[in-house]
């Protein structure tokens, strides 16, 4: 018998990415489309939802010419997407303005206004999140000061995931709950929107979709959407994830206790739970995972990759140079040490003002040591997030790693060691996401039971990374150094924030 497939979308900030999966987990096929983003006005990013819609047509029609039998074999398509957005709909579906991405973060107005309501540590306990521009919830806000006539003409507040869904099926004003739990207005604890939330941001209620669970069915691919993308008419449509629980779910990180980190520009490291835990400090955050039952506490740097391209610039050296500059220096970069703040911080010490600073530099130092603090302090930043999640009672044994950054073996060696853990990268290293659409598709057409009996089958490692004793050693000494250094200069980078 013809093995079945899955069809799995996964939209980005800079394109879509269409995969091919057999029920076994193997990858067939990839295709990418790219689209572009606005920038209209200093921290706006608008993207055009019918550029999302061309992007998933012309990667299916793509992919199933470039697996011509596969057509046939079909059994679901499910999406994955970028999180934290907002795009307002009438009741057919139809946009009534470009969607806000998660880059854009012109509602700081809005969201001081909906702390100085709420308070910090009562938005936080709700969502699991702080108030912050970049959710969904300030977004709307803003779009009640500014665009009110916008707002009395939509029915629903959606995200891109559920925009692509709603044109293959016609079926409009559904979520599913790990989008729902980025968007700033979810109640974590009772699983559902939160009232008091909604109300500080002073939008009708009536735009928050309905919130279903990731792998159950939305609906089925009408005849004009067959149309358009060749797929066969009924597909089963299933209900994915954001884009973040899917690569939870993607790294085989599906029972609780199970931790992982995804190695990008932006970087996290994460950790599995059942039941809800939010951080009593309020310095890690939660989203929901794929499963119903479980939850997953994320710590994320904002500039770990981005730091490493902005010193590959400085030094003109392409990565494979740089590598090697780097490791030629010892651990410890012979005490140099680098605040990886170039565009402030979030987890855990959550300054926007924060900066990236060397310290330690003397006439000794070189490219080598510049370079390898530089991998260092992305790592320390992001070991800072582990301790909080140890501190919390979340202590893995293992960590799986994902994201194009793990491909550099001296990272991973260094990672490894910051940690003190054992590191499991995946096989698939930039497809995690997609993997979890494809899982949670597959567990709703009834070709897998649940994301456990999944992972195995979509979620293949390669070779486990122990950490270097000297390195460990190395890097306990120059752990609390670093953690120090931004404590002794955060006056300082309020002082020149306001300069």
């Amino acid at each position: 018998m013809p093995i079945p497939c899955i069809l799995a979308h996964d939209l980005g900030t800079t394109g879509n990415k269409a995969s091919l999966f057999d029920a076994e987990g193997r990858l067939l096929a990839s295709v990418f489309a790219p689209y572009a983003t606005s920038y209209p006005e200093p921290g706006w990013a608008e993207q055009e939802p019918a550029d999302w819609w061309d992007a998933v047509s012309a990667s299916t029609q793509d992919l199933l010419v470039r697996v011509p039998d596969v057509r046939s074999r079909l059994a679901g398509v499910a999406f994955s997407a970028m999180m934290n957005g907002c795009l307002l709909v009438d009741d057919r579906g139809v946009p009534l303005r470009p969607a806000m991405i998660h880059a854009d973060i012109r509602s700081t107005v809005q969201c001081d206004r909906i702390l100085h309501d709420v308070g910090e540590e009562r938005a936080y306990n709700l969502t699991g999140n702080r108030v912050a521009p970049y959710f969904t919830l300030g977004k709307l806000a803003w779009l009640v000061d500014h665009e009110p006539d916008t707002v009395a003409r939509a029915r629903w507040a959606i995200q891109a995931k559920d925009y692509a869904a709603g044109r293959l099926t016609g079926v409009w004003g559904v979520t599913d709950r790990s989008d729902a739990s980025l968007t700033g207005c979810f109640d974590m604890k009772n699983g559902s929107w939160s009232e008091e939330m909604a109300a500080a941001g002073r939008f009708p209620r009536r735009l928050l979709p309905e919130v279903r669970c990731s792998g159950s069915l939305i609906g089925r691919v009408t005849a004009e959407a067959a149309a358009v993308t060749d797929l066969p008419h009924g597909l089963p449509v299933i209900m994915g994830g954001g884009d973040g629980p899917c690569a939870t779910a993607g790294a085989g990180a599906v029972q609780p206790g199970d931790a992982y980190h995804y190695l990008g520009g932006t970087s996290w490291v994460a950790a599995v739970t059942e039941g809800y835990r939010p951080d009593p400090t309020r310095r890690v955050s939660v989203f929901c995972g794929l499963d119903p039952t479980q939850f997953v506490i994320y710590g994320t740097v904002q500039s770990a990759g981005s730091s490493v391209d902005w010193i590959r610039g400085v030094l003109q050296e392409p990565f494979e140079s740089l590598e090697q500059l780097a490791a030629a220096v010892p651990p410890g970069s012979r005490g140099l040490l680098f605040l990886p703040y170039l565009m402030g911080e979030r987890s855990p010490i959550w300054d926007a003002n924060a900066r990236g600073v060397f310290f330690g530099l003397s006439s000794s130092h070189r490219r080598g040591e510049m370079a390898r603090a530089v991998f260092e302090g992305a790592a320390f930043a992001l070991a800072s997030n582990l301790n909080v999640l140890e501190e919390m009672g979340l202590a893995p044994a293992e960590i799986r790693c994902l994201g194009g950054g793990m491909r550099s073996t001296l990272w991973r060696s260094i990672l490894s060691a910051a940690y003190n853990r054992p590191l499991i990268p995946l096989a698939r290293l930039t497809e995690a996401t997609a993997c979890g659409a494809a899982m949670a598709a597959a567990i709703g057409v009834g070709l897998c039971s649940d994301y456990t009996a999944a992972a195995p089958l979509f979620c293949p490692t390669a070779a486990r990374e122990d950490p270097d004793a000297e390195a460990v050693e190395a890097y306990a000494r120059a752990m609390p150094r670093f953690q120090r250094l931004y404590q002794a200069l955060k006056e300082s980078f309020r002082e020149s924030a306001e300069t």
